[in-house]
């Protein structure tokens, strides 16, 4: 079992027992079972963003060609401040995993204390919008991290052939041959290396594509709650016994009222005799 499953949030006692109260009191879980099935793909991203990360160092160290090169440099550089962002997102999503379960505690006490209406109110004990928009943030710099260093792979790349095709000119010069006038676009380095940024940037867009939808998710659930509170207080109100009793001796009065005259009298003769 990875890291992942065995800290999932439906492995969490809390979360199980909502799940649990909800199913008893017929309510709807869907909700919940989405923003927990969110939070799972954005760690999913987050492994797969690490293993770019691993993949990164791998490639630059078995590129012979980028041994001398400014490029090793830069991408020393590059992979050390993208560890340090993808480690920041990892422990804020851990930090949205441990706020949910602690929605999910609070809940629980809350239908203990107050009973299982308090289920309809469930949106209101996960206050984690703002640890999700801070989620989004750091996936956007760390997108265009990639894109800045995809962009310095590609000035390198084209320098390094550049200078390559002059020295190879120089020599097909002197042995009377014509010179090349293009150099090669994207070479062998610029792929190999540039591959694992654009996963990574793919990685980040993914998480950031979950924030939307738990968001989404997290304003439906509020929504739900507050169409179903709008309708109730729209339901007119059930009269009291008190209030039946009145209705049913008006409606006696007004039959009684409706009848003629001859037959009102006759009826309270009855009523004397």
């Amino acid at each position: 079992m990875d890291e992942n499953a065995k800290n999932s949030l439906m492995n969490n006692n809390y979360v199980k027992e909502v799940f649990a109260v909800l199913k008893e009191n017929g309510k709807d879980a869907s909700g919940l079972a989405a923003i927990i099935n969110q939070v799972k793909e954005m760690e999913d991203f987050v492994t797969k963003a690490e293993s770019c990360i691993s993949d990164m160092k791998t490639q630059l160290d078995e590129m012979r060609e980028a041994q001398n090169h400014p490029i090793r440099t830069m991408l020393q550089s590059a992979i050390k401040s993208m560890s340090a962002m993808v480690a920041s997102v990892k422990n804020q999503i851990s930090e949205l995993k441990a706020n949910i379960v602690e929605g999910c505690k609070n809940a629980l006490s809350a239908v203990k204390e107050k009973g299982a209406a308090t289920l309809s109110k469930l949106a209101s004990f996960f206050r984690v919008k703002d640890m999700l928009f801070s989620i989004k943030n750091s996936t956007v710099k760390i997108s265009d991290n990639c894109d800045k260093a995809l962009a310095r792979i590609d000035t390198f790349s084209k320098e390094y052939h550049e200078t390559g095709l002059h020295l190879k000119n120089m020599f097909r010069v002197v042995t009377g041959n014509q010179p090349i006038n293009k150099a090669k676009e994207s070479g062998k380095l610029a792929k190999a290396v540039g591959a694992p940024y654009r996963a990574q940037k793919n990685c980040m867009e993914g998480i950031r594509s979950q924030c939307n939808k738990m968001i989404v998710a997290l304003n439906k659930l509020e929504h739900s709650v507050e169409t179903k509170a709008a309708e109730r207080a729209a339901q007119p109100k059930k009269p009291t016994l008190m209030e039946r009793l009145e209705a049913k001796k008006k409606e006696i009065k007004l039959l009684e009222l409706e009848k003629p005259p001859v037959e009102r009298s006759l009826n309270k003769a009855e009523l004397t005799v």
